[in-house]
């Protein structure tokens, strides 16, 4: 979540031409700008093994750092290990008991209390009366990693909510060899309808697993257990290490036990399903009391061939109710009327002709739904075939299960391989399809090719979804032209807390390559970097960590692959770079300081050209001048293209986006799209900031700075009456007393017109420099933003605390990572600690680690927090205390004066001093007074409600005021001593 004002160390990197001197005096600075944004291309692994990836188990073993212990004093959960064995054991399977009982008193720091029960004792017996934490069921001759049960405790501590901790596997031979490892995805309920995925490589509440009284010490009775828990993504944990290592053996295939368990599961948990087995999995058929209606949309470019092999198999669909609509851009014609008119295809099929330019399949697929009338939407490509009539009754049903999105099926090729099996993010930076090229038969590091899946997305070659859940998410989204928005489709459910199942049965094919990638239009590409960035950043839950994130087939992670993101960028001609500090202010501030100079007659001339350009003038064109930025939807970016498209759509303004340095006018184009819709044509392009550059800047009514570096280049700009400034912090305060605050602070004496970003802002400009200013008051989205679904916390479930994880001086996160973790301390399993924006926790914190996020999955997340740390240094407390106030969570704040526009103590805010003590108190007294908490909490919703809910309404008045700032201006009564 890079935010703004994190370019202030960034920004100069490409802003001038390459022998400008200003150039020569940055390279004379020891490389103090750092770099350069030029043109890379991809970037290649080391040449040490082929291709991106291992292949060989021992080559990735010797690969992975060792798990470093944990303080024993901190392993307070406790283990009860039961070792199946026979009812009557011989010699061997003696040993092997022996060896699986052996490296349970081996673990280190922790201890465990272990059980040998014969196979088949209830689990209810073996547990009665039992007080550990969580249960173990080993079987014999599996061997516990040292490290394995430390580090199930390590999981325990940091989230106590959870009721099952699973880990990764491999298989040891008798000749002491570690082979076939398996490495497990998140959460996947729809895998364990068809196989227990997590075989015994998990730990479970002990008061869960004596719960079920018909769950036995077995393979059978292991997965029932498993069926019968309610779990879910939020009580299920992963540790992605191999920790349990099992003897060498094939892979259990389902029984007809197994499918009549899993029926009878299903059953008691109110899901009529029959089950059988199929391939060695049990396939499942939901049964619906009432079967929707089906719409059955195909697009085709009126061809023939495709469609007379699908309409045919799919008038042998077994289901009650289905309609078929085909929308046809191949041309109306009289020839291809008669077609249609000659078409005898077993079912009744409308057709409707698509002449829309340009085209856009998007657009196409959700015009042609919003004609029909089906309770379900079922996408299909006419270059498939239907295989198995029961198709469509197999995926509404799945799709009726609580908590699924979308449902497709594992796609082959007529020679049989797969060619889908579900979308995955990051082969070449973008979207690929799991599996391709495999045999459904096929073993893989995820398990069998033909287990069950849950993953980022279905392709709509062949995808049902919810008429509800498609309108929800506006359809299939038209800024992607041919590719990629069924995988936004996928990923909208995802966002939503819903899941994606791809069923792996032979029932419709796909003839033709799915179009990804290279062939996709470039302009998809940008639109499905700005979807895709946070997976490709973060990773894919439904692979793993262990696994190459740049292969559609399973290979192990090498040291050496390049990241997704890395191949990403490369691919849309733009550096990836990092955030570390390569300089120091000294040398930045010799890199910049002829950049951001300006004559004292260039500052006379701004405040003449003021003077002289007098009354109401309307603005019909604006100059945007912008530092380079990464993500166009948080903080300070997304607010200055916020009040571009308010403009736009309200008042007719043309905007112009300049952005300092080299071009890269398809990237940012993209990205301001992304952000907002609106904004599209508006013009993009790049100026340098040296003389030259900004004497060719074109003329506009307005132009406005959006950040330091460019407030002196908006003072000389000419051709443009009246230069504004948008100040969304004060930014001086981003660098201690040197020349780099200096140059900062001057850019606030340089005569522009203040657009202030809180009264916070303005009593600095306007009061503290006597600048002319307006200001506006921020308001937050409440379409994200709400408590709307916000559940009572009982009283035994652990309070749950976020705090934004950027190691970045303006949060203070050392203060408030140390108040957390002796919060942790204090409270052990009462609290959990969730910390999200990046990955900067050690691994010894206690804290869950999210990493980055889609800015719209945070509301969800927000929504099942209780209370919120923020500790800004700066003068502005960014947007972050103001989404969580909006979604119902009680905030921990700085008692600063520059925030008392939002936090008033005690009453919607529990404010404290800047100290460790203080910042603990005050999370402490939240933590236990939960009246108090609950107050603050209703007390936060209503401060949205009254003066943040609006956007448009906080920024209505800024139209006029740029039209005529000195009769438009807001005073301030702040003192001159405001300002250091």
């Amino acid at each position: 979540m890079n935010t703004w004002k994190d370019s202030a160390g960034r920004a100069f990197r490409s802003m001038l031409p390459p022998e400008s001197a200003p150039r020569r005096v940055l390279r004379a600075t020891r490389g103090a700008a750092r770099s350069f944004r030029d043109t890379l291309s991809a970037p290649q692994a080391e040449v040490g093994h082929e291709g991106p990836g291992l292949t060989d188990y021992a080559q990735w073993r010797a690969e992975q750092p060792a798990l470093e212990p944990l303080p024993s004093d901190q392993q307070e959960t406790t283990f009860v290990v039961v070792v199946e064995t026979s009812a009557h054991p011989d010699e061997r399977e003696t040993s092997a008991v022996d060896a699986t009982v052996a490296s349970v008193e081996a673990q280190r720091t922790v201890t465990a209390r272990i059980v040998v029960a014969v196979s088949g004792t209830p689990l209810a017996e073996l547990l009665d009366g039992a007080d550990e934490h969580f249960a173990l069921f080993l079987t014999s001759g599996s061997v516990l990693d040292p490290a394995a049960l430390e580090q199930v405790a390590k999981e325990h501590r940091v989230d106590p909510v959870r009721r099952v901790i699973a880990f990764d596997t491999d298989q040891v031979t008798s000749t002491g060899e570690r082979v076939s490892p398996r490495f497990r995805p998140t959460w996947s309920p729809e895998i364990m309808l068809g196989v227990n995925y997590l075989g015994r490589a998990f730990a479970i509440r002990t008061s869960a697993a004596s719960a079920d009284d018909s769950a036995t010490l077995d393979s059978h009775g292991i997965w029932k257990l498993l069926l019968g828990t309610e779990l879910s993504d939020a009580v299920v944990g992963l540790i992605p290490h191999i920790l349990l290592s099992t003897p060498a053996g094939p892979i259990r295939g389902a029984t007809e036990a197994d499918a009549a368990m899993v029926q009878r599961s299903l059953r008691e948990r109110g899901e009529a399903a029959t089950a059988q087995v199929s391939n060695g999995i049990v396939r499942v058929a939901f049964e619906l009391e009432t079967w929707p209606s089906v719409s059955i949309v195909i697009p085709t470019k009126h061809s023939t061939a495709n469609l007379e092999r699908l309409l045919p198999s799919l008038a042998s669909t077994d289901y009650p109710s289905f309609d078929v609509t085909i929308v046809d851009n191949g041309g109306e014609t009289e020839e291809h009327e008669s077609w249609y008119a000659a078409l005898d295809a077993g079912i009744p099929v409308r057709h409707v002709w698509w002449d829309e330019e340009p085209f856009n399949y998007s657009r196409v697929n959700t015009v042609t739904a919003a004609s029909t009338d089906g309770d379900v939407l079922v996408f299909l490509n006419d270059d498939t075939e239907i295989v198995d009539p029961d198709w469509l009754r197999e995926m509404v049903g799945m799709l009726h299960r609580e908590g699924v999105g979308t449902v497709g099926y594992q796609h082959r090729t007529a020679d049989g391989l797969v060619q889908h099996g579900g979308v995955m993010l990051g082969p070449g930076g973008f979207a690929a399809n799991l599996f391709a090229g495999m045999r459904p038969d096929d073993d893989s590091l995820l398990g069998p090719v033909r287990w069950y899946r849950n993953t980022l997305a279905v392709t709509a070659a062949c995808v049902a979804i919810r008429r509800e859940l498609f309108d929800a998410v506006g359809g299939f989204d038209e800024r992607f032209q041919l590719t990629g928005s069924d995988v936004v489709l996928g990923l909208d459910q995802i966002i939503r807390g819903r899941r994606n199942v791809v069923i792996p049965f032979d029932a419709v094919r796909h003839f033709e390559s799915l179009t990804r990638g290279a062939h996709a239009p470039r302009a998809d590409s940008f639109a499905s970097y700005w979807r895709y960035h946070p997976w490709l950043a973060a990773g894919d839950p439904y692979s793993s960590p262990n696994l190459c994130r740049l292969t559609e087939v399973p290979r192990f992670a090498a040291a050496d692959d390049p990241s997704p993101l890395q191949l990403a960028m490369a691919g849309l001609g733009r550096e990836f770079a990092s955030d570390a500090q390569k300089s120091t202010i000294s040398e930045d501030a010799t890199a910049l300081m002829s950049l951001a100079t300006i004559s004292a007659e260039e500052v006379a001339a701004v405040v003449s050209t003021h003077a002289s350009t007098t009354g109401h003038r309307e603005v019909r064109t604006i100059n945007w001048l912008l530092p380079g930025f990464d993500m166009p939807f948080f903080g300070g970016v997304n607010t200055t293209l916020r009040i571009a498209d308010k403009l736009a759509r309200e008042h007719g303004v043309v905007n112009r986006f300049l952005v300092n340095g080299h071009p890269n006018n398809e990237f940012y184009e993209s990205a301001i799209v992304a952000a907002f819709p609106g904004l599209a044509g508006s013009e993009v392009g790049n100026y340098y900031g040296d003389d030259d550059g900004i004497a060719a800047v074109p003329p506009a009514d307005v132009a406005i700075a959006t950040f330091w570096l460019t407030a002196v280049d908006v003072a000389k700009t000419p051709g443009t009456p009246r230069k504004f400034y948008l100040i969304q912090d004060y930014e001086p305060s981003f660098y201690p007393a040197s020349t780099l605050f200096a140059m900062t602070e001057q850019t606030y004496k340089l005569g522009l017109y203040g657009i202030c970003n809180t009264e916070s802002m303005h009593d600095i400009y306007a009061g503290g420099y006597g600048g002319t200013a307006t200001y506006f008051t921020p308001a937050v989205d409440r379409g994200i933003y709400h408590p709307v679904g916000r559940r009572e916390r009982g009283d035994d479930e652990p309070v749950t605390i976020f705090a934004y994880a950027r190691d970045h001086f303006r949060n203070c996160w050392e203060l408030v990572f140390a108040a957390l973790s002796e919060i942790k301390r204090r409270h052990g399993d009462r609290v959990r600690i969730i910390a999200a924006g990046a990955k900067y926790l050690p691994p010894s914190a206690d804290f869950i680690d999210l990493g980055l996020l889609d800015y719209r999955a945070t509301g969800r997340l927000y929504r099942e927090t209780d209370i919120g740390v923020t500790m800004q240094i700066s003068r502005h407390p960014s947007y972050l205390p103001l989404e969580l106030m909006a979604s119902g969570v009680a905030m921990v704040a700085p008692d600063s004066d520059w925030f008392r526009w939002l936090f008033h103590p005690d009453e919607n805010a529990r404010t404290t001093m800047m100290t460790y003590d203080d910042v603990v108190a005050g999370i402490d007294e939240l933590v236990q007074d939960a009246q108090k908490r609950r107050a603050i909490q209703a007390a936060g919703i209503q401060t949205i409600d009254v003066a943040h809910s609006d956007w448009d309404a906080a920024l209505d008045h800024l139209y006029d005021y740029l039209c005529d700032p000195e009769a438009n201006a807001i005073p301030s009564s702040a003192p001159r001593t405001v300002a250091p």
